[in-house]
Parts: structure tokens; C-alpha cells; sequence
């Protein structure tokens, strides 16, 4: 990575329209951002990328991804499978919360975490929601309370279910005792400890959540119902719960097609939730990347599977702006800054000196071009230069295309994926010598 970078001439939204700026990156964050950023004389590591007739946005903000996988209902090979590095990046994402989803049992909090852990070294930024659609809920230590305070990339619990025929259940109360915990462990950690809720298409919609609000005292920000557009019916509920001061996040993996007849395209939920009245900052989109899309006839029948894409976050939030006319800061605000502020990332969601380097370069069609992620690029002219682990399978030793003896560099990865401790090279043998120590083991 490079120890400075100059990105130079790009009309910059941040999200608010800045005009035509030079950005400078030094490490993981913005350094500065002027009109002309001069260097005098010659400084050793910077690299200059000309954006000229490019426009410039924060990375998005996913606060809802399977990145672990999800789904199941069907069976076992209906498990859907995990999301790779390059899935995100080249599809504007530098910062994603990973969610469990309706199987709590084959899939683990544990091993979300570990995808978390494995994608954050990877490049992105990452968060969880520990849980699953089940109330008393999935954790790590045992309580949500816990899992928020003592585990780092906790920052609340979900997704939980309500309104759906998979959910548990829960009654107002076992919903309340569950928003407690999650908001004391919040206030304990200074996290945003939120319930993240899967909203189905159940009749009772929100009804269990102005219920909620009703008997307690706990604030309208400790809920982020989700899938708000998933019929016109609850988009009606989201732009009430919305005007009076509820977070309301649009799905944009949710969207009419041969097989859904009943859902609100996103972008267009989106319009119709700011011609209502919902103020901006209320609105959030996420993708449900990865997650399983199940259709099921009037007897409960499961009629198609389909898996969501995290690509369609930026496709819906483009939508919105050309085809919906939404404000091009309204609607970068969206998948960005509100995303942030509700979940208390900081450093995320904006273009300023000292936030994270989060940044996504397009055309003048809104074509993603660059993407750099921690002050990092990891997509250039379009493409992937940074890959994940066990990306590109036939350069990993052992997999069926493999040509690579094990040890060999993969230069197209960045980073060898055997290689010796530069300290003290002795602990690590050539490669003769090591396959006479070595065994292999199977997991």
C-alpha cells in the first residue's frame, strides 16, 4: 500500500456536494482535502490518481450482510454460500455488518465473527450483530448484554424476527427484554447497541414495535427494521413509523421480478418515504448480500430460492438518483453518513480530514471505477486488485486447479501465502528441507 496518495481533481460529495477537490491519504485516513494540493519537490512512496471527470463518494455502509452465508430453508444445500472480499469492494462496499439470519443452528455467531475477523484483515471494515432470528437469541458469551461489551466488533443484536412465519414468535415483552439488553450493553461499551429486526410479511407488520415503544421508555434509535419495502402494505407502516421519528431501513436486494409481484422497487421506496414526509436522516438501505431470497405460495410452500447481492446497494442508490431524481447527497446519505450516525461508526460515512480513507470513485454514469477501502485501493479501473485469501482457487496449493507447489507467491493476491519470518528467516526452511519435517493434516 502506499504510504501517500493523491487523488486529484475529483467532484467530491462527502456527502454534501464540496465541488472539485484534491483528496490526500496518508495510511488509513484522509489527510486532506483543498482545492489544489501542491507538492513541492519530491516526496518518496506517493502515488497520484487523476480524477478528472470523476465523482468521488464515501464507501457504503452495509449494515446488512450475510457474510458468513445464510438461509437453509429447502434444506442443507440451499445454505448459501460466503461472500468474498472482491463481491464488496467492487460493488462500492468498504464497510459491512454481518448478520446470522434464520439458521441459528448449522450457522454460528462464532463463525460470523471469524468472517468478520477473516474480511476486516482482508481490507474492509467490519461490524456483527451477534443473534439470529430466535428470541431467547444466539451469542457468543452467552448474553447479548455481554457480546456487546466484551466483544469489539459487537455493536448490537439481530437480525430478529418478527412478523414472519420463521420467526419465534415474541411477544412485546420478550421483544422489550431483549431491547434492554441491547441498549444497556451499548450504553456500557459506548456502542450503538441496537436491534437489528427482520420485518416478514406477516398482517401484525409493525404492530409489535409501536407496542414496544408504547410500554417502554427505550428510545425509537434502539430499532433498525429492515426489509420495509418488501410490500406496499409495510411501506405504508415504514413511512408512519418513519414520521413519527423511527429509523427506517429499505432493502435494496428486495425488488419485483418474475417471481415477486407484491415488493416496492428500492429506489422507489425511497422516493415515496421522502414524498411522505420522512426526513432523510431517518432513511437507511441495505443489501441482505448473501442472505437466501425464498418465495413461498399461499400454503406455505417454498416455490424459488434466490441469494442476495451486495452489488445491489449501489445499483438501487444510482436508481434513485437518475431515475427517482432523489438529491445526489440525499441519496449517497443514505447508504453512508446515516448508516454510520445510527450505528455510531466512527470515523465512517463521510469524507472529512481524519475520517477512514472510504472511498468510491465513478463515472459520469455511475459506473464504479476506483474503490479504496482503509486507505487502501483495492478496485482500479473497474476491477479487483486486491483479492481474498482463497480467492482465485487455482493458485491455492492442494485445490484441483492448482499448479503452484506449496510456499510459491501468488503475486496476483498481494502478499505471499506461505512465507518466512523476515527477523529471523531460520525458523523457516527451505523447501526441501520442509517437506521432509512435514505432515499433512485434514480438517
Amino acid at each position: 500500500m502506499a504510504l501517500l496518495t493523491l487523488i486529484r481533481g475529483a467532484t467530491v460529495y462527502a456527502p454534501k456536494p464540496l465541488g472539485q477537490k484534491d483528496i490526500l491519504i496518508g495510511g488509513r485516513r484522509i489527510l486532506a482535502i483543498a482545492d489544489d494540493l501542491s507538492l513541492h519537490g519530491s516526496l518518496p512512496g506517493i502515488v497520484e490518481l487523476d480524477a478528472d471527470g470523476l465523482t468521488l463518494f464515501p464507501g457504503l455502509v452495509d449494515q446488512h450482510v450475510h457474510m458468513a452465508g445464510g438461509g437453509g430453508e429447502g434444506g442443507f444445500h440451499y445454505r448459501t454460500p460466503e461472500i468474498s472480499l472482491s463481491h464488496i469492494t467492487t460493488s462500492g462496499v468498504t464497510t459491512a455488518v454481518g448478520v446470522l439470519g434464520t439458521d441459528g443452528v448449522t450457522r454460528t455467531t462464532r463463525e460470523l465473527l471469524a468472517k468478520a475477523m477473516a474480511l476486516d484483515f482482508e481490507g474492509v471494515s467490519t461490524y456483527i450483530y451477534c443473534g439470529a432470528y430466535q428470541i431467547p437469541t444466539r451469542t457468543i458469551t452467552g448474553m447479548p448484554r455481554s457480546d456487546i461489551v466484551l466483544i469489539d466488533k459487537v455493536i448490537g443484536v439481530g437480525e430478529i424476527a418478527i412478523s414472519d412465519m420463521r420467526s419465534s414468535h415474541p411477544s412485546d415483552h420478550d421483544l422489550s427484554e431483549l431491547a434492554s439488553e441491547a441498549r444497556v450493553g451499548g450504553l456500557l461499551s459506548g456502542k450503538a447497541g441496537v436491534v437489528h429486526l427482520h420485518v416478514g410479511d406477516d398482517d401484525s407488520k409493525l404492530d409489535i414495535l409501536f407496542e414496544v415503544l408504547k410500554k417502554t421508555e427505550l428510545p425509537k434509535s434502539t430499532f433498525t427494521p429492515t426489509h420495509l419495502n418488501r410490500n406496499a402494505d409495510l411501506l405504508k407502516e415504514a413511512i408512519r413509523y418513519g414520521r413519527e421519528g423511527g429509523i427506517v431501513d429499505v432493502t435494496s436486494g428486495i425488488r419485483p421480478d418474475e417471481h415477486d409481484h407484491v415488493s416496492v422497487k428500492p429506489s422507489l421506496a425511497i422516493r415515496r418515504l421522502l414524498d411522505a414526509g420522512v426526513k432523510p436522516h431517518l432513511i437507511t438501505m441495505s443489501s441482505d448480500s448473501n442472505g437466501s431470497s425464498p418465495i413461498f405460495d399461499d400454503k406455505g410452500k417454498l416455490v424459488v430460492m434466490g441469494i442476495g447481492s451486495i452489488t445491489t446497494l449501489w445499483e438501487e442508490t444510482r436508481d434513485a438518483i437518475v431515475n427517482e431524481e432523489v438529491p445526489i447527497e440525499v441519496a449517497i446519505g443514505i447508504v453512508t453518513r446515516h448508516v454510520a450516525r445510527v450505528l455510531k461508526l466512527e470515523h465512517k460515512g463521510a469524507i472529512h480530514p481524519g475520517y477512514d480513507a472510504d472511498l468510491l470513485l465513478t463515472d459520469e454514469r455511475y459506473q464504479i471505477r476506483h474503490v479504496f477501502a482503509k486507505g487502501r485501493q483495492m478496485v482500479k479501473d473497474g476491477e479487483p486488485i486486491v483479492f481474498g485469501t482463497f480467492e482465485n482457487i487455482s493458485g491455492i496449493p492442494g485445490s484441483p486447479d492448482s499448479k503452484d507447489s506449496a510456499g510459491q507467491t501468488n503475486a496476483d493476491r498481494g502478499r505471499p501465502m506461505i512465507g518466512p519470518d523476515e527477523d529471523d528467516p531460520d525458523d523457516f526452511p527451505d523447501r526441501d528441507e520442509r517437506q521432509k519435517r512435514s505432515h499433512r493434516y485434514c480438517c
